[in-house]
């Protein structure tokens, strides 16, 4: 037991990305302590012994994006996935065919990036790349787009180590896969899975702030058909400098260069969509999250890889700190439903206090609620 502590204190789990060095203690925004005796195994085998002889409950943690008691495990065993994060296998996308990547349980969307490269891409991304890819499967963590699944939907193969520390594994021959991607850590522990692999594209992003809420949601299903990808942000539900009012980035994705004259067409086609209501936001401002002593800046508006453009906590390949923290909760209704929702939420909160929306240009101000996003 000593030794098994020692080694865990000597393990950076953090993983050099500031906002995650209590990521044995608690989970990311600190409103969920986990309780249990840390293990951080080197190797699947080594996980299944102690999934088999550790003391119960028994949880894993990522990277603490849960903001629920479901990784709580007082008096039991807290297993960390860090060390278990190696790329294993690698099929290049060609003629027309999918690739592949299997990796370990506890690689992150940046493990994956990285190896990537240009070498091929996954369909979507989360917002914040620092995921650990079994638990946003796990999770039904989602990307954007009308035709395009959440991210369980690029699985290929699943290897789970059961409660009794054995391994069982579902791949796309058995149509148990489809039952088994969204778990919530029922079925066991993710040790190793596989993921399709698309060829290499670029994003062209066009963002555009002050674009009326109910004109967004009056218009939604067509605006969310117009692109590869939307996301919709607004701090105008409640009270504020947003009020009434949201900001979205249009997506689409891009495997060839795109002239300067298709660039000004998207624009223009996006403009007179919004009835030339919005601003376009051609400038840099902060990353979401950046620690605010050291903020990193981009420009929405762009063209730019896969990776850095469908996240908002990625630059140039590389993770922007995750310092700044908060507590999130997330809604899933059918596209045909979302005017309804989107409307019964907005008359919920509109007597709340909202932050200042992202990339004010004034003096910003703090709110009861930071901002909803609509995917």
């Amino acid at each position: 037991t000593t030794k098994m502590a020692a080694a865990n204190n000597a393990v950076d789990v953090s993983r050099g990305c500031r906002g995650y060095e209590h990521n044995l203690q608690q989970n990311w925004y600190g409103n969920v302590k986990f309780g249990g005796a840390p293990v951080i195994p080197s190797s699947v085998d080594e996980m299944c012994q102690i999934v088999a002889t550790a003391n119960p409950p028994i949880r894993v943690v990522g990277r603490g994006h849960s903001f629920t008691p479901l990784a709580e495990c007082s008096g039991g065993t807290l297993i960390s996935l860090i060390k278990l994060n190696k790329i294993l296998d690698f099929v290049l996308p060609t003629n027309g065919k999918l690739g592949s990547i299997t990796v370990e349980g506890g690689a992150t969307y940046t493990d994956v990036i990285r190896f990537l490269d240009k070498r091929g891409a996954l369909r979507n991304l989360p917002s914040c790349p620092q995921f650990t890819v079994a638990g946003a499967i796990a999770t039904a963590t989602h990307g954007s787009g009308v035709d395009i699944p959440n991210l369980a939907g690029d699985v290929s193969m699943l290897e789970f180590i059961t409660s009794d520390g054995t391994r069982e594994k579902f791949s796309r021959d058995n149509e148990l896969l489809n039952k088994v991607r969204v778990h919530l850590g029922c079925l066991g522990i993710i040790s190793t899975l596989t993921l399709d692999i698309v060829p290499y594209f670029e994003v062209e992003a066009i963002r555009y702030d002050n674009v009326l809420l109910e004109y967004m949601i009056e218009n939604l299903p067509k605006l969310w058909k117009s692109c590869d990808s939307l996301s919709v942000w607004s701090s105008g539900m409640g009270e504020g400098h947003g009020k009434g009012t949201c900001w979205m980035t249009f997506r689409h994705f891009r495997i060839t260069p795109a002239s300067d004259n298709e660039q000004s067409a998207l624009r223009h086609c996006h403009e007179e969509m919004l009835k030339n209501q919005g601003t376009l936001c051609d400038r840099f401002i902060r990353r979401y999250c950046t620690d605010p002593q050291k903020p990193v800046t981009f420009n929405p508006s762009g063209r730019g890889p896969w990776f850095d453009m469908l996240t908002v906590t990625m630059q140039d390949g590389v993770e922007t700190s995750m310092q700044t923290v908060d507590l999130q909760a997330e809604f899933f209704v059918p596209l045909e439903s979302a005017q309804d929702a989107l409307r019964a939420v907005w008359n919920a909160v509109k007597e709340w206090k909202f932050s200042s929306p992202w990339g004010y240009r004034g003096e910003a101000e703090m709110g009861d609620v930071d901002a909803l996003e609509f995917r």
